[in-house]
């Protein structure tokens, strides 16, 4: 071989040797970025779970928007909603004390055999709202009005998602996600492993 050839070899080799370190460096940084990223997406994922954790959980305020009276299939009926929060005073006297937060006016037509009348009513929540059900085995409810005073302050609503990062002592790295179903409760989580194979889990507990 040449001098010239041999010139050119060498050349070629240090350029090989110098692509290969500038590979080796690139993987390092690339290795490097993933970590950190990894690093800044878990102190994130964390600072968002520990306000998420550390929000006060505040009750709802009751929806006393007017609503109409709806005639149910078995006689009993839904009462109108008529929101006052100044109405005229009672027939009835209130205990001393007392705040009165809703009223109820019901008017039956008695049963033709009736000598009294019994009315039965349920006050039921719906969401961020309560209705009231009125009826009578006595007579039929002609007329059902809830009039709301003073909105109640209804419970929160439930948080049946969680989510989240998960850490092994392996170095394993994973997310998780999970729902509350009743007394149920189902998770799934996708972990990266050490030697970078993902793995899938799927848990089902008791809720106790």
């Amino acid at each position: 071989m040449t001098s010239e050839g041999l010139e050119e070899a060498s050349d070629r080799a240090a350029a090989g040797v110098t692509g290969l370190r500038f590979m080796e460096e690139r993987a390092v940084e690339w290795t490097l970025g993933h970590k950190l990223a990894l690093v800044v997406a878990a102190a994130i994922a964390l600072l968002a779970g520990v306000l998420l954790a550390t929000r006060p959980v505040a009750p709802v305020r009751e929806d006393v928007a007017p609503a109409p009276q709806v005639q149910q299939a078995d006689g009993s009926v839904i009462a109108q909603r008529a929101p006052d929060a100044h109405p005229a005073p009672p027939r009835h006297q209130l205990p001393r004390g007392a705040v009165e937060e809703r009223r109820e006016q019901i008017v039956v037509a008695p049963a033709p055999a009736a000598s009294t009348v019994e009315v039965d009513l349920s006050l039921v929540r719906q969401g961020d709202e309560r209705r009231v059900v009125a009826s009578s085995p006595d007579g039929q409810v002609l007329r059902a009005i809830d009039i709301p005073i003073e909105p109640a302050m209804l419970p929160p609503p439930p948080l049946p998602w969680a989510a989240g990062l998960s850490y092994r002592t392996d170095r394993a790295v994973g997310l998780w996600v999970e729902r509350d179903i009743g007394h149920l409760r189902l998770g799934a989580e996708l972990a990266r492993e050490p030697n970078g194979r993902a793995e899938a889990e799927v848990r089902v507990g008791l809720r106790f």
